[in-house]
């Protein structure tokens, strides 16, 4: 085979290549951004019940039960529990882990169990301030919510508006990807 034929060939392959790969792209379906509803709208299937972790009572994360309408795939059921908690508890005396306007901007599986949590809002360029206690239970309600719900993660990166800070509010080192802390739940304890 002459070398023209052969560089033909090669350009031929890759070529098909490049139009799988847009083709791919262009039949996504678009994905839901920023802060919205807890799930239902994420390309929903059937309802699930899964345990969110609120701050509350005694300065320790509680379980909420909810049932969210997800799709299959893990990391869509990690975007619906992230949206779910930032829409805020239901029952009385929880409270939200972030305040109002902190959305989900994105939201990646690794395939060694981490999930890459990116949190912001348009109004603030550093996360929310608060004492060590208080960045505490925003952390760990994220991070318990995914890790103790989804077998497909084990610990969660929690970026800010793309950036993963080395901390939250200035006390927990959020440089590393953070397991479960089972003993800020209340009933664990």
């Amino acid at each position: 085979m002459s070398r023209r034929a052969a560089a033909l060939i090669v350009l031929g392959a890759l070529s098909l290549a490049a139009v799988a790969v847009l083709l791919w792209f262009v039949g996504r379906e678009p994905e839901a951004g920023g802060a919205g509803g807890a799930g239902e709208e994420e390309g929903a299937g059937r309802p699930v019940t899964f345990a969110l972790y609120f701050p509350g009572e005694g300065g320790y994360l509680h379980p909420e039960e909810r049932e969210l309408a997800v799709p299959a795939d893990p990391r869509g059921r990690a975007r619906a529990i992230v949206l779910a908690l930032l829409d805020g508890p239901r029952t009385r005396g929880l409270y939200p882990p972030f305040p109002e306007g902190v959305g989900l901007l994105d939201l990646y599986l690794a395939a060694d169990g981490t999930a890459f949590v990116d949190l912001g809002a348009e109004d603030r360029q550093d996360p929310p301030s608060g004492g060590s206690l208080a960045e505490m239970m925003m952390v760990y309600s994220v991070v318990d919510s995914l890790a103790l719900n989804l077998p497909e993660v084990d610990r969660v990166s929690l970026l800010w508006n793309g950036l993963q800070r080395e901390t939250f509010s200035g006390h927990l080192d959020t440089s590393v990807p953070l397991a479960p802390a089972e003993d800020l739940v209340a009933e664990a304890r």
